[in-house]
This record gives C-alpha cells, sequence and structure tokens, in this order.
C-alpha cells in the first residue's frame, strides 16, 4: 500500500467579476493504492471540484498536488494531459463509449493516443476485456450492449495504459440495483490488486465496498477509513 495521491493545503476558489466563490477549503488529504475510496457530497458541494483536481483537470488556486509522487501542480496543459493519459483511468456515468466503434476499438483508443502500435494496442485491449469478461462481445457497438455491459467496457479502457489511479464518476447511478452491484464488486476486486480506486457518488449504500469515504460538504472535506466506513 503506498500513497498515491496527495494534496497539501490545496483550494479552489473561482472568481465571478468581483465575486469570489470558493468552491473547496484549504485541504490536504492523501489516497492510497490498495483500497477503494469513497468520494460523497451533494450536488455543489466541491465533490467535483476535488476530483477535477485529483483527476488533473483543473489547476488548484493554491497548494501542492502530487500524483505517483510527481508534483503536478506547475505543469502545462500538454504535460497535464500526459499525466492524465499515463497516471488515470476515467470510468463516467453514461460510460462516453464512442458510438461508432466497437468495444474492442473504444479500449484501443487511449493506446492509440500514445502512439502505440495497433497490432499492440489490440492485444492489449482484448486482455482487458477478458479481464472483466467482455471479450465476447469485442466487435459489439455500444448500442447493442446494456448499461453494465457498458460500464464494463468503459472500465477496460480505464484500464488498458494499466494506470495507476482508477476514478469512477457515478459510475453506477445509471444502472439498476443488480448491475451496479456486479460493477462495485469488479472494482472492489480491482482495488484489491493495487489499483488506486476511486469512486464519486452520493449514494451511500455503495459504503459496504468502500476502504475509506471523503465527505465534502460546502467545499469542507472529512475523511473516515475501515472501522469507521462499516459503523456509519
Amino acid at each position: 500500500m503506498s500513497i498515491i495521491v496527495s494534496l497539501r493545503e490545496v483550494n479552489k476558489v473561482y472568481q465571478t467579476g468581483d465575486t469570489s466563490i470558493v468552491a473547496l477549503d484549504s485541504t490536504s488529504l492523501d489516497i492510497y493504492s490498495n483500497k477503494l475510496t469513497l468520494i460523497v457530497g451533494p450536488s455543489g458541494s466541491g465533490k467535483t471540484t476535488l476530483i477535477s483536481l485529483i483527476g488533473c483537470v483543473v489547476y488548484p488556486t493554491s497548494g501542492r498536488i502530487f500524483i505517483d509522487g510527481q508534483e503536478v501542480t506547475g505543469l502545462n496543459e500538454k504535460q497535464l494531459a500526459l499525466v492524465r493519459l499515463d497516471k488515470v483511468g476515467f470510468v463516467f456515468q453514461h460510460f462516453n463509449l464512442l458510438q461508432p466503434l466497437t468495444a474492442l476499438e473504444n479500449v484501443m483508443q487511449p493506446l492509440l493516443l500514445k502512439g502505440d502500435d495497433a497490432k499492440q494496442a489490440k492485444l492489449r485491449a482484448e486482455d482487458v476485456l477478458k479481464r472483466v469478461n467482455m471479450l465476447d462481445r469485442k466487435q459489439m457497438l455500444p448500442r447493442k450492449l446494456s448499461g453494465g455491459q457498458k460500464q464494463r467496457v468503459a472500465i477496460a479502457r480505464a484500464l488498458v495504459t494499466d494506470a495507476p489511479i482508477l476514478l469512477c464518476d457515478e459510475p453506477t447511478a445509471s444502472l439498476d440495483a443488480k448491475s451496479a452491484g456486479i460493477i462495485m464488486s469488479d472494482l472492489k476486486v480491482l482495488s484489491q490488486e493495487g489499483k488506486a480506486v476511486i469512486v464519486v457518488t452520493h449514494d451511500l449504500r455503495l459504503k459496504q465496498y468502500a476502504d475509506e469515504i471523503i465527505y465534502v460538504e460546502e467545499g469542507k472535506v472529512s475523511c473516515s477509513s475501515n472501522s469507521e466506513v462499516l459503523n456509519k
């Protein structure tokens, strides 16, 4: 187990005319590999700002952010894009699959963006599709897949670069209860295999899968872990 994401006195303030809006108060926290971490909070709580900072999508107003030991706070947009590609796999509520492409082609995309050989990209994509039990549907278009199947393809796409961080934004919100349970079980296994799995949700029923919970409300962050999670 090791620290994979570290925030040190990070905050985010948006300026609207003469008004300053504090989206995230000064926050210091660590996120570990081999753990499934929930980030929980209502709309407008600062949850989206926090995950955007962790995912290297926005810059902090102040403070320092480290991803896998590298400080990313001072990187330019191109450098941040490379960090996202190498270090963070993204899974979204609405899957964000490219509709004209097959499941296999969708999973290959991050590798092709990195400049990998197409043949090797295909082999790697098939390997991760097999891992999420979707290899038999590799030639299917997204519109032919169920919600749970689409999410498994999206998880495979996030895994294909072997990024140490899996950042999942409401991954079960579009799924029925059975499919949601399967997806969360899959994510739990990935955390146990060494990934830092971060799941953003408003659904506290998912806490049974969590090793840590980060609560965000009105821009303020608090954390609980292990037995605290189970007893809440």
